[in-house]
């Protein structure tokens, strides 16, 4: 998801360089002869609660946060929803890299089409990735549990943290076959479920065949 930083309406100080003419009192005329105090009509504050009324609404609206579907069905045909299963803890990210179908760049640096990182969830986490168009395409993941952004392995070469793959060919020693995990977007939206295998620590791939 994982990740993009917004406004949370904080007060800007006026050091920052905004000029007079916006801060505060300073845009108010001072009285005068010939500018006499404004006397506002009756019916005006009940105009103006009506409109902020209607303002705070729209803002809330506009504040509620879309979820992993809706912004998925925003984005069809080429969207990707991926249900990640098995999460073992809500420690760190969920990691989603998309590749095409190529298995002289499957996994390789530089060859994703899209990623995303999101906050992991015990159980299940939901995500959405975006292809460029119909075609077939493969979907990487792991479990970041230490949030650093890289997939972390032993000095064996063994992986400490949790991996899966569109199609979930199982445990291998090495990676799969990029044909195992190909799936077909033909012009609608595509559910995948993947399950995360951890060959290391609690809920490890031994635990799950015992």
């Amino acid at each position: 998801m994982i990740t993009a930083s917004s406004s949370y309406g904080l007060a800007v100080p006026s050091s920052v360089g905004f000029p007079a003419s916006i801060e505060g009192d300073a845009m108010i005329a001072p009285r005068s002869s010939s500018n006499p105090p404004f006397a506002a009509p009756r019916f005006l504050p009940a105009l103006t609660g009506a409109a902020l009324c209607l303002a705070l609404l729209g803002g809330l609206q506009a504040l509620r946060a879309e979820t992993p579907q809706e912004a998925c069905a925003a984005a069809e045909p080429a969207s990707i929803q991926v249900t990640v299963e098995r999460v073992r803890s809500s420690k760190g990210l969920i990691t989603a890299v998309l590749y095409g179908d190529n298995p002289e760049t499957f996994l390789k640096s530089g060859a994703r089409l899209d990623r995303i990182r999101v906050e992991a969830r015990a159980g299940e986490t939901v995500l959405c990735l975006h292809a460029p168009s119909a075609g077939r395409y493969t979907v990487a993941l792991y479990h970041d549990e230490n949030g650093n952004k890289k997939f972390d392995q032993d000095f064996l070469g063994i992986p400490t943290e949790g991996y899966g793959f569109s199609n979930n060919p199982g445990f291998r020693f090495g990676k799969p076959e990029q044909e195992e995990t190909l799936f077909t977007i033909d012009g609608a939206p595509v559910d995948l479920r993947i399950s995360v295998l951890y060959l290391q620590g609690k809920n490890n791939a031994r635990d799950d065949r015992s």
